[in-house]
């Protein structure tokens, strides 16, 4: 949709003043396409998974005849080619049998599909057998050298990751002790050897995320006590060196620094673009760029970026299907969020049923296809077949009775009215689309979706004192809306209410935006509530404030 307002990010030059400023794009607690988590899974696994492959001069370096087939499986793990990877992987381990590295590696590739699919249990034994190999082997080793680090460090990111499954399983104290070990290894390991950087993802994994357990609980699990602080920055040393895995420490970076507890969004799309430029062309990495757009409200630039990312995983074979059908689902949600509700439902179309999708993302499809039919006016239900025009059919109202009882002049369907006034403000004639929405709100003056559509209208025609009235009006006639709806009511009228002036009604509503629970784009509200000053600087670095500066662009609802 095309529109005179400018973009609403407080951080643009010239901007209005606005109650906030702006940021990121991995899913980070969620994914945005593998999960955004948003971004979940879609963004640390890469990161966690190649922090264990130990090489570096100092120590025992990969086996020659191993190391070209871990680099690939590699390169394809950052491509989400999992079947791929892991071929390469026991490719490596038969060329070296004694070697930990590509058993490690192995049940990397099974610790990424997990995260992928949680509810899948299927993985958990192969992942576990894979963990112990390594750890034999490499124990096995150590008994000879003790003083290799690299292979030190192998064991101990085995641990580590081992550590995650199990608490993903809730086996909190087998958690706990596989945490322990693999921190000991990996201080082991700088304790001989500072400069050993390899060491730091995993250690630095385990500073950050320990101490965002509650004392209480970490006492009786019996584990150290964390430092995040340190842990970013062990993370931001590894992720600024030359090291083989850097570009994994920036995946864990982006993925933190999005995160509800830091919201330094600007410091997580500068890792994500770093990133990128080490990996072009990764329809993961580009998927979850795109994921955190469509988080901060950045809907334009989050579809522009799944197509980026489905252009990237075009091929043939089963992984490339998966991965566009999965792309294709989150190009699908962030197009509805714009409002292009055919463009919406022919991609969900094509997405197909839900057989075969991860649980989160089954959900999803559902929540997409409800929230189509519902701005399309229609009952919430299985995504109907195209109108013709291509806006979907949205059903004959029923006729107004008269007072004497005789069928009156029937209602136009709120459907057919929504749809005509999409064309009319996607051709830029937007008198005529608030024309027909004041009808269609006439004809239904409890209905919210007419309400709601005008003040989107108004938001972006920079009518905000129109598009605070719209919106009001609209909230009043909200029965229990679903999140989409909640969401956006709030976030828009922050947004009318900061540029009017209004910045404690617009604080009020950033707040109550923020806690609309499975919001697409809470974190916009979360941006918003820090009135352009990011909360701390830890995450700050000088590729954080270039990402703040790119993430500031171009952003409008």
């Amino acid at each position: 949709m095309m529109s005179g307002r400018p973009p609403v990010n407080p951080h643009r030059s010239g901007a209005r003043p606005a109650g906030s400023t702006l940021w990121y794009a991995v899913i980070v607690e969620r994914r945005p396409v593998q999960r955004h988590s948003s971004l979940t899974r879609a963004t640390v696994a890469p990161a966690m998974i190649l922090a264990a492959a130990v090489t570096s001069a100092a120590a025992s370096p990969v086996p020659p005849a191993a190391d070209g087939m871990i680099r690939a499986g590699l390169r394809d793990l950052h491509d989400g080619l999992y079947d791929r990877a892991e071929t390469s992987f026991r490719q490596a381990a038969r060329a070296v049998p004694g070697d930990p590295g590509p058993k490690l590696f192995i049940a990397f590739d099974l610790w990424w599909r997990i995260l992928e699919d949680p509810a899948d249990q299927s993985r958990d034994r192969p992942f576990l057998e894979a963990i112990q190999e390594a750890v034999v082997a490499g124990d096995h080793l150590l008994q000879e050298t003790p003083d290799d680090v690299r292979v030190r460090t192998t064991v101990g990111t085995a641990h580590i990751l081992r550590s995650q499954v199990e608490g993903l399983r809730h086996n909190f104290f087998k958690a706990s002790q596989e945490a322990r070990r693999g921190k000991k290894s990996l201080e082991a390991v700088l304790a001989a050897d500072s400069g050993y950087k390899d060491a730091l993802f995993g250690l630095g994994a385990y500073n950050y995320y320990t101490e965002k357990i509650p004392g209480l609980a970490r006492g009786l699990l019996f584990m150290p006590h964390g430092d995040a602080d340190l842990g970013l920055r062990q993370l931001k040393t590894l992720a600024q060196s030359d090291s083989y895995f850097s570009t994994d420490a920036l995946l864990l970076l982006a993925l933190i620094c999005a995160s509800r507890d830091e919201q330094c969004y600007g410091d997580s799309l500068a890792h994500l673009t770093q990133a990128l430029r080490r990996s072009p062309g990764s329809p993961l990495i580009l998927g979850t760029i795109a994921g955190l757009r469509t988080r901060l409200m950045d809907y334009p630039a989050a579809i522009e970026g799944f197509e980026k990312a489905l252009a990237a995983a075009s091929g043939s074979g089963e992984e490339r299907a998966r991965q566009r059908r999965i792309l294709s689902l989150y190009l699908a949600d962030a197009l509805v969020a714009d409002w292009r509700l055919a463009r919406a439902a022919d991609v969900l179309r094509d997405v197909g049923d839900a057989d075969g999708l991860p649980g989160r993302d089954r959900q999803t499809l559902e929540r997409v296809a409800r929230e189509i039919a519902l701005k399309r006016g229609e009952p919430p239900g299985l995504l109907p077949a195209p109108a013709p025009g291509g806006s979907g059919s949205a059903g004959a109202d029923p006729p107004v009775r008269n007072a004497s009882g005789t069928a009156a002049t029937p209602l136009v369907p709120l459907g057919e009215r929504v749809h005509a006034a999409l064309r009319a403000h996607e051709a830029g004639r937007d008198i005529e689309a608030l024309s027909i929405l004041q009808a269609a709100a006439g004809d239904r003056p409890q209905h919210p979706l007419p309400r709601i559509l005008a003040g989107r209208l108004l938001f972006l025609a920079g009518n905000d004192a129109g598009a605070a009235r719209e919106m009001a009006a609209a909230r009043e006639r909200a029965t229990d809306p679903p999140p989409w709806m909640a969401g956006s009511i709030e976030l828009y009228l922050g947004l009318a209410e900061s540029h009017l002036g209004h910045h404690a009604a617009a604080r009020e509503h950033f707040q109550a935006a923020s806690q609309v629970k499975r919001f697409r784009s809470v974190e916009r509200a979360l941006l918003e509530l820090q009135e352009g000053s990011p909360p701390h600087g830890r995450c700050s670095s000088s590729a954080g404030r270039e990402g703040e500066r790119a993430g500031a662009s171009g952003t409008r609802p």
